[in-house]
């Protein structure tokens, strides 16, 4: 699969993401920046203004997703909370990872008086897995959004992408910076999908709109009427059905393992 610039991805995205390429290009700009001996002080500056333009990567993509032609109903809008609640628990690791790598160490009275090369050059690869991960997933997203055949279901439009980009993204964080990372494989926080094998297209079929109002429902109250309408009735009872738990697993408390085998 060829890689494409960033100026292929903002070309050939179905979302205007000019706004995240641009914050790309600063932040590529500000973590290249050479890790010395000498330039300890201004390259900590540099990754610290970096980090801010990760966190402006994020939000410019939730500022596009959230429009009236890509959250067209309520299942959208739920399936956008769930993507900002996501990467808000990954970027709120990476602000711990300044915290503990740059910032305590700064303090007056700690021991260590100085951050050193090692503890820079592990949060600039931080910082670069972070910027990669939302490269990766746009490209992934935007090459799969590209090879779908339409159905009456299943249209090219700004809806279907934020799918698509839910379920890469999900995935990219799964294997770089979410929970199996941190040893709790079996603990799922509220509001996220479970890291089992699924594909964008059972979100947004109709039972898949169906289980994601019932997920929302168990967490919040908050009941959502799924109009007969939508519903494709024709496959019912065939092999292209999918299990309730195929989609979602169990919400587990942090601290409680999960039921089986781990």
């Amino acid at each position: 699969m060829t890689l494409m610039s960033w100026v292929d991805l903002r070309e050939r995205s179905p979302i205007d993401i000019t706004r995240v390429v641009s914050h790309a290009n600063s932040f590529n700009s500000l973590v290249g920046i050479r890790i010395s001996i000498n330039n300890l002080n201004r390259a900590k500056k540099s990754l610290i203004d970096a980090s801010g333009e990760i966190d402006l990567i994020f939000t410019s993509l939730y500022q596009l997703l959230y429009e009236r032609e890509v959250l067209k109903n309520r299942i959208d809008e739920i399936l956008y909370g769930w993507l900002v609640d996501n990467v808000g628990r990954y970027l709120k690791k990476l602000d711990e990872l300044e915290e503990e790598l740059l910032i305590k160490f700064d303090e007056v009275n700690s021991d260590i008086k100085r951050v050193g090369i090692s503890r820079l050059s592990s949060y600039a690869k931080a910082l670069k897995i972070a910027n990669s991960i939302v490269y990766e997933s746009l490209f992934k997203s935007i090459k799969e959004y590209e090879s779908i055949q339409e159905t009456d279901k299943i249209k090219k439009e700004p809806r279907t992408f934020l799918y698509i980009f839910f379920h890469v993204l999900q995935i990219s964080m799964s294997v770089v910076g979410g929970l199996a990372r941190e040893g709790k494989q079996g603990q799922i926080k509220k509001g996220q999908v479970g890291n089992v094998p699924t594909t964008w297209q059972s979100l947004i079929s109709p039972e898949g709109q169906k289980r994601i109002a019932k997920k929302h429902e168990e967490e919040t109250g908050e009941k959502i009427d799924i109009p007969d309408s939508i519903v494709d009735h024709s496959g019912e009872g065939s092999s292209g059905d999918t299990d309730e738990n195929t989609l979602f697993v169990e919400e587990v408390d942090e601290g409680e393992e999960q039921d089986g085998d781990n």
